[in-house]
């Protein structure tokens, strides 16, 4: 049996002071695919942006 671990997400502003960085920063970052990511909500602009921990942790051994 295979159990798939729950990936834990922050915001967009958490994900930017992890990696210190801004938002925008971040943003871009997942624009380019390089953030795992997802939106929180009803689409469209009021969705809010979640980041996966997992992919920050990643991009910060990278750097």
């Amino acid at each position: 049996m295979f159990i798939e671990k729950e990936t834990s997400y922050v915001d967009s502003q958490e994900a930017a002071r992890m990696l210190g960085v801004n938002k925008r920063a971040v943003r871009n970052l997942v624009a380019r695919r390089r953030l795992e990511s997802k939106r929180d909500g009803e689409g469209g602009a009021a969705a809010r942006l979640l980041v996966s921990v997992a992919s920050l942790e990643k991009l910060r051994l990278e750097r």
